[in-house]
């Protein structure tokens, strides 16, 4: 009974954002080549909405920016150590080739959800607000995924600067 008030309470846009990130994650799992402003919006959108949910529901509390700071440098440095080199490549009219991959669609839902979770959570229980291991787990987890992000997007620019570095040196 509770889920089904829980579902029945949730806006109507908030199915909108779900359908529109699946959709995201599917066209992930095959190989595509798009622009650089394709690359940089979804993680600069996530980032966003991260930090949003953070600011609205605990404020500026030192342990929210600092776990969610550790999270997300943790996953960042994490990604960039093991990255799949091939993964991504640029074309040689400047755009970027992009593997296909599950792990975008998982990581939407899984962004999705925390938030779904996070909310309905505060509404049910205001006390969650300023519950220090709540605000800490919460932080770090968002922080977490959104170094995930900025991992693929610090990939793409580390193969530009790469390429740029290469044809520089080819034409001295």
């Amino acid at each position: 009974m509770m889920l089904q008030a829980i579902l029945t309470n949730t806006p109507i846009w908030v199915w909108f954002i779900l359908l529109f990130l699946l959709s995201r994650g599917i066209k992930a799992t095959q190989d595509r080549t798009v622009s650089l402003k394709t690359v940089i919006i979804l993680p600069i959108v996530m980032l966003l909405w991260s930090l949003q949910g953070i600011f609205q529901h605990f404020g500026l509390q030192i342990n929210a920016a600092l776990s969610w700071g550790i999270g997300c440098v943790s996953c960042l440095g994490t990604l960039l150590y093991f990255r799949n080199k091939n993964a991504v490549t640029l074309t040689p009219e400047g755009l970027v080739h992009l593997a296909g991959s599950w792990k975008p669609f998982f990581i939407l839902l899984g962004m999705f959800s925390m938030k779904y979770v996070e909310n309905v959570l505060i509404v049910m229980n205001p006390a969650f607000r300023t519950d220090t291991n709540f605000i800490i787990g919460t932080c770090l987890l968002f922080g977490a995924m959104n170094g995930v992000f900025l991992g693929n997007l610090v990939s793409v620019f580390i193969l530009m600067n790469r390429k740029n570095s290469e044809s520089t040196a080819q034409t001295a």
